[in-house]
């Protein structure tokens, strides 16, 4: 990293906001880094500049926090010893950022997976094969979650949960039905027969 303009924080005890400071450093770093390349020769603006934090310890919040950050950043702890004759000794070590997971691509497996209950989770993947037969979409989304459209326009919402499922609908009149809780097919039925085929004629008479 020859010519990275490196900002470095320094810290002598533990301290939550030294991120977010020295992270505000580095915004005027990189805001600014055309300007300090002029004055400083071997700054090369081309290159990203670089943040170092070090502290006696971080705390377990503060790298937590980090794993999110995109900027250039790098955790070093140091370590004071000293001698029998008097003399002090740093002992410095970087600290790992552990990377992030990866987030989860919805899929309606996945989605389906999170209903517990088997009896329940079948009934939502027939609930899910029914609409799609009648020419609706069905698409997973975050949560666990499906987003459900006709026509080009999203009507309804389904969200598995770990004993039942829930449903939402949109009304006639523009409001969503929230919270429609559903066990059995008894209650799908009920559900799907007063507010899903309503919505559904609501689309189909705005052409």
């Amino acid at each position: 990293m020859d010519g990275a303009l490196t900002i470095i924080e320094l810290k002598n005890e533990i301290d939550d906001g030294q991120l977010d400071q020295g992270l505000r450093y580095y915004d005027w770093a990189v805001t600014n880094i055309q300007l300090i390349s002029q004055s400083f020769k071997e700054v090369d603006a081309e290159e990203e500049p670089r943040l170092i934090l070090i502290a006696p310890a971080f705390s377990e919040n503060l790298k937590r926090v980090a794993k999110y950050v995109n900027a250039n950043l790098d955790l070093f702890e140091y370590h004071v010893i000293k001698t029998p004759d008097g003399q002090r000794y740093v002992l410095c070590h970087q600290v790992e950022i552990i990377e992030p997971p990866p987030p989860r691509i919805p899929t309606r497996e996945g989605n389906l997976n999170r209903i517990e209950n088997e009896k329940v989770r079948q009934l939502c993947a027939e609930c899910l094969k029914e609409l799609e037969d009648t020419g609706i979409e069905i698409r997973p989304i975050q949560r666990y979650w499906f987003s459900i459209w006709y026509k080009g326009k999203v009507f309804m919402r389904l969200g598995c949960k770990k004993k039942f499922f829930i449903c939402e609908v949109l009304k006639p009149d523009g409001s969503w039905i929230k919270g429609i809780r559903i066990t059995t097919k008894e209650e799908w039925e009920k559900m799907f027969n007063n507010e899903v085929v309503p919505a559904i004629r609501k689309i189909d008479s705005e052409g």
